[in-house]
């Protein structure tokens, strides 16, 4: 356990990770004071997607999540885990000028017209109290974060496959909550996936011109 910690404490650890998480906090706060003419995206799609409130929980196990996995890599491909940094930050990068140049709002569904327990209602509360106001959807932070992640955990070496599979699971599962407790439009979803290959491209140019 103290090794586990004293790892976790690691500079070339936690200081990346805090330049990408951080980062992207700081940022999306700021972005939102400067953010006008909100566009909205709703369509036949996103209205067949059914609201689902329980995955509320799931949904928020994004920051822990990522942290986990990108911890997982570094221990065991610190290569891929730099490469994947790399791609994080250009990803919210790319995605706060999106935020300035076009900016999304949501729709949500009134929490009060809920007919769920009182634990994932408050939750719902506090996590849209919290991104409030519903903008910035476009694109998906937290999909171009799980993304990321999925791309660098298939190229991480030295790392067991079922490992993986199950990681790799779980992050689309929270990709997927971003449509379901009606954070994310469909659009969001797909614009992640084009950011993260973006970013991907270009922070494997960045570390190779950099070595």
């Amino acid at each position: 356990m103290k090794k586990y910690l004293n790892n976790i404490k690691d500079k070339q650890f936690l200081i990346p990770m805090l330049y990408m998480l951080g980062g992207q906090l700081i940022t999306y706060i700021i972005v939102k004071h400067f953010q006008y003419n909100y566009h909205v995206f709703n369509n036949y799609i996103d209205n067949k997607i059914p609201f689902i409130p329980q995955v509320i929980i799931l949904y928020n196990l994004f920051y822990p999540m990522i942290f986990i996995v990108f911890y997982n890599i570094y221990r065991k491909d610190k290569e891929t885990f730099n490469k994947g940094i790399i791609a994080g930050i250009i990803g919210f990068i790319i995605a706060d000028i999106i935020f300035l140049l076009y900016p999304v709002e949501i729709i949500r569904p009134e929490i009060a017209d809920l007919n769920i327990d009182h634990i994932n209602k408050y939750i719902i509360y506090l996590t849209y109290k919290y991104d409030s106001p519903a903008i910035n959807c476009f694109p998906s932070l937290h999909c171009i974060f799980c993304f990321n992640a999925i791309y660098t955990l298939y190229k991480s070496n030295n790392y067991k496959l079922s490992n993986k599979i199950i990681y790799i699971i779980i992050l689309l599962m929270i990709a997927t909550t971003t449509l379901l407790v009606k954070q994310h439009y469909i659009y969001d979803v797909i614009c992640a996936f084009i950011v993260t290959i973006i970013s991907i491209l270009l922070s494997n140019i960045i570390y190779k011109y950099k070595k």
